[in-house]
């Protein structure tokens, strides 16, 4: 069962918003439980205590803005499906460093909820999908939202995720197959990085976070011009 968070500091509004967001996703049959918060120190502590699944997070609220909790979620590497609440056009813009996975602007919800709910729904279970790998004589899943990136290792591989490196003996290509369309991009001959954890791309490296740790790759030059493609076809899908 998924955790839906819901904070507003105004209690009237996130009140009606809890009321939306959670019609919503009943309507589409998805199973979840709803915590309503209209206290930005009340949703740290409950970040740190619990397992969220979905956010929606205003931006503007007293002690920590939604800024804040979004800089603090990314620093501690949380898998949480943020959605920012505003009622201020202007301040979305302010919020792209933060990589949110949507906005609702709150004179539009009715409007806009439905369509977001299926697009949360569509991740959630994409993030459930996994890598079967055989280590030695082990049948090992993984899951794929969790692979940092891959790095070939003569006739190994290496499997950087959130809490390890798995080693392998399987070939790059096989898994680059099995991965084709869920967010990997070839960057060198030696390593298939996730988009997911892509920073920034400078020169001939790429840098990956992972919660506070920052990770730098080398891109091979006959590479530079796909990868820039595709993340910026990420970037606008």
């Amino acid at each position: 069962m998924y955790h839906i968070v819901i904070c507003d500091d105004e209690k009237e509004i996130m009140d009606d918003i809890f009321k939306k967001v959670r019609s919503c996703f009943d309507g589409n049959n998805i199973s979840a439980r709803y915590t309503g918060i209209d206290d930005s120190r009340k949703l740290m502590e409950c970040i740190q205590n619990e397992k969220i699944d979905v956010l929606f997070l205003d931006i503007d609220m007293p002690y920590h803005s939604g800024m804040d909790i979004a800089g603090y979620i990314n620093e501690q590497g949380l898998q949480i499906i943020l959605i920012f609440i505003t009622s201020q056009d202007a301040l979305v813009y302010q919020t792209f460093a933060y990589r949110p996975f949507g906005f609702i602007r709150k004179t539009y919800i009715d409007q806009e909820i439905n369509e977001l709910v299926k697009r949360i729904h569509n991740e959630l279970l994409e993030n459930k999908k996994e890598l079967v790998i055989r280590k030695g004589q082990e049948l090992i899943r993984v899951l794929i939202k969790d692979i940092i990136y891959i790095e070939a290792e003569k006739n190994y591989l290496l499997l950087k995720t959130c809490d390890e490196m798995i080693r392998i003996r399987e070939t790059m290509t096989n898994v680059s197959n099995e991965l084709q369309g869920k967010g990997f991009i070839r960057c060198h001959k030696g390593y298939l990085v996730h988009a997911e954890y892509i920073e920034k791309l400078r020169n001939s490296e790429i840098v990956l976070r992972a919660g506070n740790e920052s990770i730098t790759l080398p891109v091979g030059r006959s590479y530079e011009k796909e990868v820039r493609k595709k993340i910026f076809e990420m970037l606008r899908n």
